[in-house]
């Protein structure tokens, strides 16, 4: 029996050893398309007007176009005077192809190839962003609309979500125009001004609009990934592009529980609606939803096998076997157990309105971003034998549009490997890899419109960065956006 379970064991390390060499092989820098020139960042590439596109970009950052849950909040005027800025800040652009402003908060463009026979591709990005608020002790070191520059850096709401992206694209448009560069297949433009209230008035109509003009597209480009440095402590400080290939879904569920209204001093021995409620928000954050490493997540870890130690490599090189102990030190950081399970965060609750009189009714809501594999309707059933009680309704709720999730797109198509050239150009040294997106974008819209979803900034992102989207001190080097447009420059030329 011990000699049995040796040679089980020798075997074991034997495949585990092979596999390791495979992907070692598979994905080694040569294969992803990556540089050899080194992990610097140093480009061979100037903008012929880089200080006229830092001079636009901020004039874009200072206008305050602010998305709000609550649309009596929202100030249209600076959307629209945002959609008059474009036209002034890029003339050829506007002169050239062919623009469409889609009732408040669409820009549509459309620039024509010269190959009709090529499938079109298209640019998504949104120029509305997040209020920029300041809550206790987190405080705005500059102005969020000032768009100041210090120490070779910009500072203001939109750096980083993301009017640069939309600033890339066109200042990147603006300048081969400007050479008589015309692309071979066309190249369409969409841009929204709700995307931070879920995109619907935004995205939702041009993706209408696309559908019913009977468009399909070889690739769509959003938001959802960017160049992860020091986010990664197994790469050493190696960059890595996280390519989003895949998006989480969104809903959100309202939880309401009645009891009996009356004084405080006669409550019923049953308990509360609130205590009733507690009750059912106890059983759901002790039943968190059970751990899975989603393909796109497996085939992320299996790229990293060149870039890691020996130890670590064996381990993402045989998730088949090792699984369950990534997914064990993946659930002890919240970023990493996000990307391993269905979410769900209690983040509204209402009861009572007076502290002397027993509210009939409480109610909270759950949002959930949903991990490919489950869905909609399988979250509300297993919330459903969770809380056992009748007593307790669960329905739909919240202000955005729910959706299931993004299946991934294909990894061997043309656009995911575009983007590892490209970044092999711009980036040198980055290491690209498939990503699963959290959050919720525009691109969810264009589902039906393509078969390739590509979530990717091309901005170097630190924690730090990360921690101002959405929050205070939201900023980008300009080393960072010379980068980035140089990406876009070498994107476009290379579709």
């Amino acid at each position: 029996m011990l000699m049995v379970l040796l040679l089980c064991g020798i075997i074991v390390a034997l495949v585990c050893l092979e596999r390791w060499r495979s992907l070692k092989k598979k994905y080694s820098l040569a294969e992803t398309g990556t540089s050899p020139r080194g992990m610097g960042y140093s480009f061979s590439h100037d903008h012929e007007d880089f200080d006229g596109f830092i001079q636009r970009l901020q004039e874009m950052i200072r206008i305050p176009t602010v998305s709000w849950t609550d649309h009596a909040k929202r100030d249209n005027s600076q959307f629209t005077l945002f959609q008059d800025t474009l036209v002034r800040l890029y003339p050829r652009v506007h002169e050239t192809m062919d623009v469409t402003r889609l009732d408040e908060f669409g820009l549509i463009y459309h620039w024509k190839g010269s190959d009709s026979q090529k499938k079109p591709v298209l640019f998504l990005a949104h120029y509305d962003v997040v209020p920029a608020e300041e809550e206790g002790d987190e405080s705005w070191q500059e102005d969020p609309f000032g768009a100041a520059i210090k120490s070779n850096v910009l500072w203001g709401r939109g750096t980083l979500d993301i009017k640069t992206q939309l600033a890339f694209q066109l200042e990147t448009a603006e300048q081969l125009l400007a050479r008589n560069w015309t692309p071979e297949r066309d190249i369409w433009f969409a841009f929204g001004g709700d995307e931070e209230i879920s995109g619907q008035d935004g995205a939702g109509k041009i993706a209408a609009r696309f559908k019913e003009q009977g468009l399909e597209f070889e690739f769509v480009v959003d938001e959802g990934g960017v160049i992860a440095k020091d986010q990664l402590a197994f790469l050493k400080g190696r960059p890595a592009a996280l390519v989003g290939m895949a998006e989480k879904g969104f809903t959100t569920f309202r939880l309401t529980a009645t009891g009996e209204s009356g004084h405080s001093s006669m409550p019923p021995r049953e308990g509360t609606a609130m205590g009733r409620l507690s009750r059912a928000i106890a059983r759901l954050e002790s039943h968190p939803f059970p751990t899975r490493l989603d393909p796109v997540m497996s085939n992320m870890l299996e790229r990293f096998v060149p870039c890691v130690s020996f130890p670590l490599g064996i381990l993402f090189a045989n998730l088949w076997l090792f699984s369950p102990l990534i997914r064990y030190f993946f659930s002890k950081n919240k970023t990493t157990d996000s990307l391993i399970r269905t979410t769900q965060a209690v983040t509204v609750a209402r009861c009572g309105e007076q502290e002397n009189i027993l509210p009939s009714e409480a109610w909270c809501l759950v949002n959930h971003r949903i991990l490919p594999g489950d869905c909609i309707d399988s979250v509300g059933q297993r919330h459903m034998k969770t809380i056992r009680d009748k007593g307790i309704s669960i329905e739909r709720a919240g202000n955005w549009r729910s959706n299931n999730p993004i299946p991934a797109s294909d990894l061997n198509a043309s656009g995911f490997r575009l983007i590892q050239e490209v970044l092999a150009i711009s980036h040198p040294g980055v290491v690209p890899v498939p990503f699963l997106v959290n959050g919720s974008t525009d691109s969810k819209y264009y589902c039906e419109l393509t078969a390739q979803i590509l979530r990717f900034t091309p901005l170097v992102m630190t924690p730090e960065d990360l921690a101002g989207i959405h929050g205070v001190n939201e900023k980008v080097s300009l080393d960072n956006l010379k980068q980035g447009l140089f990406f876009y420059e070498q994107f476009f030329i290379h579709l």
